[in-house]
């Protein structure tokens, strides 16, 4: 198209430019113009009146913004390439029902229940719809009412250098009639869409540490796509599941990962532009949904969407089994719903792009802090188990206070002298014992004054040796559960299964709850001049639930353990397990980072997006090497993604967890990890003398199983996943292994 070619070749003076608009026939073109000077040079910019039917509206420092009055659909467009991403599909194949043609191409696309609790569909091209545009500055607001269902709200559209943000807030939301109601929400889910395999590229799933599904034609493989709770699953509304159990004992499925980050995307690398979609409000009752082509469309397509009302099971008596009802929420979740798309463009639209887009997002807004990065290899301790024992259980006794002060000593000898280590299970009554509710260590392990005297100890010899606290359990056989414990919204008690013998059953403690705990003992330990905290359970797991006859929401549940990790991030020296992104402002380090994905099978390449956006701003330690299948790939992947290495030890054999909770522990023993903690511990401190505290700036999967890792300060790491050696760069890299250039 002449525009198009027009927007590539103008780089003169602007009345020069503007006549050469006139001859070419873009007179449109040249009816908008701004000038950026360059070095030597002036470069002339045009913003066309319209394209495919979508006007002009605003533009920022890189990109022109264009809107449709009918749908309100988008057209972002490049201002130096003219490259363009739309939100509606630009290529129409015949195959769409008027279902899937309204949902393509409308702004706002809605599920709604009725009365008998139906659903359909409600969107901007089939229904009557009552739209009031106003413009504004940045953008443009649309007050919309679906007239049929009496139902309305208004969708903000903001477009400055921050990105595009999409908005329907609260207090805009109605929902005026008795026959119809609002269950999920989406807004412009179909934004970088592309036909079957027209795009190179692929599309970003925030899945475990992150994933990519290819831009290709899928062939109709697959018939359903990726979907997926922002921050896990609601236990609040989960139905127990039934495990095929081994032995109808062990329980040998995996779960899925789960998204830490409230992100997604998708790249068109042919034309170099992209964009990474953050949820900015709403992100607590949302769903991150990833369809390739194929899945009843063909079209790619990967949005988020806002759960408004979920559909739970409620029991029609206290026999559960006597019969139930599916019901959805009378109440819908109340919050502003707010999505930000991020703009990339040339060499930055990559899913390295993206998470560099991600990271600086996250500095600039205060919801990440820059910590000490230096170099320490983790050692982990359990300290004591339980096992069944005549009428009650009997202490499994696995490293006490002196095992590791021996254990410290072996390693400073072996030339090991950076470590960080979590101590579990010292508290009295063992590993289960929960919740920890003051500063008591078990005796057998040496008891309070002595562990003590070991964290002093540790501290003086630069060892940080946390205690290890999951605030969110309750364990119903060595605690009074009777009260302040997690009910679902069908009011029945929330019971974790965990298939083993000693504890079949956990319940979760409400947030207020642990917030007391949480603050009680660490009182406890200021007293005693402790001050390193481990804590996991409320670290990444948010549920809806009931107390009391009042139902409380994720919404609630976050903001109570975001004002928890707060306080104890203020008062101590915190770290988190396997945190969300609501608290990486709020730890030291982020411990048991996954380095893949669910690996569900839609997905063509795992990526390590995570460990891009906080390698440098945060130790990132791995999930724990003992228990890795294939050690070798697994030390590649730390490599690879810059995560520090993690072990559990224990001083006695590992035979000994066999009758307890922690019978999947099956390899632990100092003795047999000595030799790797050693030889891991020179490896990465040498790596990282070289990396310090840079950032990754890029990741790229090159053609022949090599990966090359690229960070701020110039060090490349390339790393070989392939059975045979491989020269990239004139370097060669043998198998299995890795190379760093600087």
């Amino acid at each position: 198209m002449a525009a198009n070619k027009l927007l590539g070749l103008l780089k003169k003076g602007t009345c020069t430019a503007l006549t050469l608009a006139m001859v070419l026939g873009c007179a449109e073109y040249a009816q908008r113009c701004e000038n950026s000077f360059l070095p030597g040079n002036i470069n002339v910019v045009y913003a066309a009146q319209e394209i495919d039917g979508h006007k002009y509206v605003v533009s920022n420092s890189g990109y022109n913004l264009y809107v449709s009055e009918e749908d309100l659909s988008l057209v972002i467009e490049d201002k130096t390439t003219g490259a363009t991403l739309e939100s509606y599909p630009t290529y129409d194949d015949g195959q769409s029902n008027a279902t899937w043609y309204g949902a393509m191409h409308s702004a706002v696309v809605m599920t709604l229940i009725s009365a008998n609790d139906d659903t359909k569909q409600a969107d901007l091209i089939n229904d009557d719809v009552t739209k009031t545009i106003t413009y504004t500055d940045t953008g443009f607001s649309a007050e919309l009412y679906w007239n049929t269902y009496k139902l309305g709200m208004t969708l903000e559209v903001s477009f400055t250098d921050e990105g595009l943000t999409t908005r329907i807030a609260e207090d805009s939301i109605r929902e005026d009639g008795e026959s119809y109601y609002i269950g999920t929400v989406s807004m412009y889910p179909y934004m970088g869409t592309s036909y079957l395999d027209d795009n190179e590229g692929y599309m970003f799933i925030p899945d475990g540490n992150g994933a990519l599904v290819y831009l290709d034609d899928k062939e109709g493989r697959f018939s359903s796509g990726y979907s997926a709770l922002i921050y896990g699953e609601d236990i609040g509304f989960d139905e127990s599941e039934v495990n095929t159990l081994l032995l109808d004992r062990y329980n040998t499925i995996t779960d899925p990962q789960q998204i830490l980050a409230p992100v997604f995307g998708i790249a068109h690398t042919d034309d170099q532009i992209a964009f990474l979609g953050i949820v900015e409000d709403g992100a607590q009752r949302a769903d991150i949904n990833v369809m390739p082509n194929g899945v009843s469309v063909n079209y790619n397509r990967s949005y988020a969407r806002f759960i408004l009302r979920k559909l739970y099971t409620q029991p029609t008596s206290n026999n559960s089994t006597s019969g139930s009802l599916h019901v959805y929420e009378a109440d819908r979740s109340h919050s502003d719903l707010q999505v930000r798309f991020k703009f990339l463009s040339g060499s930055d639209a990559t899913y390295s792009g993206m998470a560099s887009s991600y990271r600086d997002y996250l500095l600039d807004g205060g919801m990440l802090t820059k910590q000490d990065v230096s170099y320490n290899t983790r050692v982990d301790f359990l300290g004591t188990e339980r096992e069944s024992w005549l009428l009650g259980t009997s202490a499994v006794v696995m490293t006490t206070t002196d095992d590791i002060r021996e254990i410290y000593d072996d390693l400073e000898g072996s030339g090991v002298t950076t470590l960080m280590s979590v101590y579990k299970g010292w508290q009295a009554g063992g590993l289960y014992d929960l919740p920890i509710t003051k500063y008591k260590a078990d005796g057998k392990i040496g008891g309070t004054s002595d562990l003590t005297k070991l964290i002093q100890e540790a501290e003086a010899d630069g060892i940080n040796l946390y205690l290890y606290d999951d605030a969110l359990i309750i364990n119903p056989d060595e605690q009074n559960a009777t009260f302040n414990v997690v009910k679902k919204v069908n009011k029945r008690r929330y019971e974790y299964e965990t298939y083993k013998d000693v504890y079949d059953t956990f319940l979760y403690i409400t947030p207020s709850r642990a917030d007391t705990v949480l603050n009680k003992v660490l009182n406890s330990y200021s007293k005693e001049g402790v001050n390193n905290l481990a804590v996991a359970g409320i670290s990444n797991t948010m549920y809806t639930y009931t107390y009391s006859g009042t139902k409380y929401t994720r919404f609630d549940t976050a903001a109570s353990y975001k004002s928890t990790i707060e306080t104890l991030y203020g008062s101590s020296d915190l770290v988190l397990e396997t945190p969300i992104a609501s608290y990486w402002a709020n730890t030291k380090a982020f411990l048991d980072m996954p380095l893949y994905s669910s690996s569900y099978i839609l997905e063509d390449v795992e990526i390590p997006f995570l460990s891009i956006v906080l390698t440098g701003i945060m130790p990132v330690y791995a999930e724990y090497v003992n228990f890795e299948a294939n050690k070798n790939e697994f030390f590649l992947k730390m490599i690879e993604s810059g995560a520090f290495p993690s072990f559990y030890i224990t001083k006695e054999s590992s035979s000994e967890l066999i009758n307890t909770n922690s019978c999947d522990i099956y390899s632990s023993e100092y003795s047999s990890f000595k030799d790797t903690i050693i030889a891991y511990d020179k490896e990465f401190k040498a790596l990282h003398e070289k990396t310090q505290d840079a950032v990754i700036v890029n990741h790229e999967l090159l053609d022949n199983s090599v990966t090359r890792v690229t960070y701020s300060n110039g060090v490349v790491i390339y790393i070989n996943y392939g059975e045979s050696s491989q020269t990239v760069d004139g370097i060669t890299i043998d198998t299995m292994s890795y190379e760093v250039a600087e």
